[in-house]
């Protein structure tokens, strides 16, 4: 009863700062999208290929890695870490994911990639830092309401369902990672730089901007944020899940307007960043 008061409490409070913020930024012309002159002519097979090398890397490659380190210490070492392992394999593999990215890019449509990052065919187009930091300040819009829609789902969860509640994956890994000092420096590049670029290149920069081609922009933020909070179902996290789609489906919802505001995947992946950052230190010191 005591956390279902507290969550009640935490839907009032961040609920409400979340409208206010929100009116503050809609009165203040905050809600808007630039012209394009054109759109930006992704198509379907660049999405598969980029969707394709992030699974192929960290559902098949990097657990070979892992299993291959495994064998290799079991073998020659005394003081196997594979906590430590496992966190030097998923930074190199998404140091990959990245670079391939990269070179598909620039080798297949290199004038389309310098679009994805930065439209500068829009009119009165913003310098690179402006937009990111734009993406830095709608943090602020964001995670309450993130909270309150959160702690919502959550009660009604718990007034149907006894359940245990469980940390999202990436929680979970960045808890064990603190257990190391030689996990966490591998593992705090991934979250806070690493992971927020590569998954802007794939939802906002390929999907969303694919589905613009065929649907209005709000519609195609819609289903692209859809798209970004079911990607990171997990099985593991139980009924969670339903409180965690719900949330990321919100932050999908804002970083996919920012990106189109700016026309700016600078700004998408500044959400982003300011995101795992502050959740990641009030993790480390705060929990």
């Amino acid at each position: 009863m005591g956390d279902n008061v507290d969550d009640i409490k935490s839907i009032f409070l961040f609920g409400l700062v979340g409208l206010v913020l929100l009116w503050i930024a809609k009165s203040r012309g905050f809600f808007h999208f630039p012209k394009e002159k054109e759109p930006i002519p992704v198509k379907l097979q660049s999405v598969i290929i980029v969707f394709a090398i992030y699974i192929v890397m960290t559902v098949i490659v990097a657990p070979l890695f892992v299993h291959a380190l495994r064998s290799a210490y079991a073998r020659f070492a005394d003081n196997y870490s594979p906590l430590a392992a496992s966190s030097c394999v998923q930074f190199i593999a998404m140091a990959i994911i990245l670079l391939l990215f990269y070179l598909y890019s620039k080798t297949a449509t290199p004038l389309l990639f310098r679009r994805i990052l930065k439209d500068r065919s829009i009119h009165s187009p913003k310098p690179i830092y402006v937009d990111f930091f734009m993406g830095v300040i709608t943090w602020c819009v964001t995670v309450p309401l993130m909270i309150a829609l959160g702690s919502f789902v959550d009660v009604i969860i718990n007034s149907s369902i006894q359940y245990q509640p469980q940390e999202q994956v990436a929680v979970r890994f960045l808890l064990e990672s603190m257990k190391s000092p030689t996990s966490l420096v591998f593992t705090l590049p991934t979250i806070l730089i690493l992971a927020p670029i590569i998954e802007e290149f794939l939802f906002r920069g390929n999907l969303q901007t694919f589905f613009k081609r065929y649907m209005m922009p709000k519609k195609a933020i819609f289903l692209t944020a859809l798209c970004f909070a079911f990607f990171h179902y997990s099985s593991s996290q139980g009924w969670s899940n339903v409180s965690l789609i719900a949330t990321l489906f919100i932050f999908g919802l804002f970083l996919g307007f920012i990106y189109e505001r700016q026309a700016s995947l600078y700004a998408s992946i500044g959400l982003h960043m300011t995101f795992n950052l502050i959740s990641t230190i009030r993790i480390m010191f705060f929990s």
